[in-house]
């Protein structure tokens, strides 16, 4: 079990993100041909380990009926649920990686909600919720990007000194 957890120490050092998913996790040991542990006996390595931060990210409650839901793979779909994120502690992101994984996440909920437009129920009150909701992301959307550009100047402006 130790090589296992050296093998994710070294994945989170090389991965692009500071922030990943556990089936992201999952998948690269597959790869690089280790036997993966369950998902259980992961996470229990993951959250003994303290160089190691493991967040919880649960969106829905499984106490919640979701209607127009009809599997965990759909919510997967429309980004809903994706498990755990895995992060090494003494990763600490840039201003600018923090940017770029906002935008991501902005970008996947307005994916996730227009997904969700499309497989609605026909009702007014859902319509009316949805389009608020897909307001609200656009919003976000163009707010991280004046961010992203106020940053991006603030970088030139200091390599020009």
């Amino acid at each position: 079990m130790d090589r296992i957890v050296e093998k994710i120490i070294t994945l989170l050092e090389e991965s692009d993100s500071f922030l990943v998913t556990l089936d992201w996790l999952k998948e690269k040991l597959a790869e690089g041909s280790v036997d993966v542990p369950s998902e259980r006996q992961l996470l229990a390595l993951l959250r003994a380990d303290s160089r190691v931060r493991v967040f919880e990210t649960d969106i829905l409650n499984n106490d919640e009926e979701v209607d127009w839901v009809t599997s965990p793979k759909q919510l997967k779909e429309l980004g809903l649920v994706g498990g755990p994120r895995i992060m090494l502690k003494t990763r600490v992101p840039s201003k600018s990686e923090i940017i770029r994984f906002l935008q991501e996440k902005a970008n996947q909920t307005y994916a996730a909600l227009l997904k969700a437009w499309e497989i609605r129920p026909r009702d007014e009150a859902t319509e009316d919720q949805l389009l608020q909701a897909l307001a609200k992301a656009q919003k976000l959307q163009r707010e991280l990007r004046t961010i992203k550009n106020r940053e991006e100047t603030e970088i030139t402006r200091d390599e020009k000194k």
